[in-house]
């Protein structure tokens, strides 16, 4: 695959510059190419392996396909399915699917022999090798490319989040999930707000809609607009636009003098019953190692002076808190 050339430098410079700005920005993905075959590939079997786990989770009596997600356990270390229940947080009351974190993998047994876009016979490990190439794509070429290029507007070294706060493929979290709504779950008055107001606990978030190519819109999912107290569609979406997202990690570790942290929510999309069960989406967190310490960035540009007393916690230690506030299942009205 040769898709690390396919995305130009400038392009992720141009990406970064938008993120110190506003917190959020798209980056298109050249196409037709590698980069998006794969996406395209990936979603399609997450479909098909949704479709299949969701049905074993409702007869009990079937073996289950995924290992299933326990609701007490600590969600920053989730690997499995859960479907959408306000039981895994108020974050997931509309949304199932498979999540994955530092680095793990597992495999779905699919039977649907269509969902093989190469035409083979043999669906053994299809899901978990699809997977890995969705990981790839959304972390080791576009992530990377922007941490890159964050590097190079903050005059950091380079490979700096990697050799301060890495390796991140090994600490980050990603899922693939869909949206499972029923009309008479919605409370009148709500404003359909199906996914939160909140900011990520990444350094950077990249967001993929399971849409073919580029289409207008962002299907609900919207950022606040500080500037003027609004809220924002994202205006594209598509498996050849990746929206990313400054999270609150590297907000934090910038001093909040720079990139700041995308606070956003997904609400009511569609407008008909038919169209409202098409959304799914796949969002990486790209998360430090948890033994990194949460300094501030050595960065010139940054303002004030390290204080080498200071008792840092580590991410772990930070992301404990964030983790214990996302399982709840009401939060605060905005």
């Amino acid at each position: 695959m040769k898709d690390e050339h396919e995305i130009k430098v400038h392009q992720f410079d141009q990406c970064a510059q938008a993120l110190e700005a506003n917190g959020y920005a798209l980056l298109s993905l050249p196409q037709p190419g590698d980069i998006v075959a794969s996406i395209s590939k990936a979603f399609a079997t997450a479909r098909c392996a949704m479709d299949l786990v969701s049905n074993r989770r409702d007869h009990p009596d079937e073996c289950q396909v995924a290992p299933l997600i326990d609701h007490e356990s600590d969600s920053a270390s989730w690997t499995g399915y859960h479907c959408a229940s306000s039981t895994h947080g108020r974050y997931n009351e509309f949304r199932e699917g498979f999540v994955f974190s530092n680095g793990e993998m597992f495999d779905v047994e699919i039977q649907n022999k269509k969902v093989d876009s190469d035409g083979g016979n043999d669906m053994q490990n299809k899901f978990g090798n699809d997977m890995k190439d969705m990981f790839h794509v959304m972390h080791d070429v576009i992530a990377d490319g922007i941490l890159r290029a964050i590097e190079r507007t903050l005059k950091l070294t380079h490979l700096y989040f990697q050799n301060a706060l890495g390796p991140t493929d090994k600490s980050s979290q990603w899922h693939m999930k869909r949206y499972v709504i029923q009309s008479s779950l919605l409370d009148q008055g709500s404003n359909d707000i199906l996914l939160p107001v909140h900011t990520d606990p990444s350094l950077i978030s990249v967001i993929l809609l399971d849409r073919r190519d580029i289409t207008t819109g962002g299907m609900g999912l919207q950022v606040f607009r500080s500037k003027t107290s609004t809220w924002e569609e994202i205006s594209h979406h598509g498996h050849a636009v990746a929206i990313i997202f400054v999270g609150s990690v590297l907000s934090h570790l910038a001093k909040g003098q720079s990139f700041p942290p995308a606070k956003h929510r997904v609400v009511r999309w569609w407008s008909n019953e038919t169209f409202k069960c098409q959304r799914v989406a796949a969002t990486l967190f790209v998360r430090p190692h948890g033994d990194a310490v949460m300094k501030p960035l050595a960065s010139p540009l940054l303002q004030g002076e390290e204080n080498p007393a200071k008792n840092y916690v580590t991410f772990q230690q930070w992301n404990s808190r964030v983790a214990k506030n996302y399982m709840k299942t009401k939060g605060r009205k905005i």
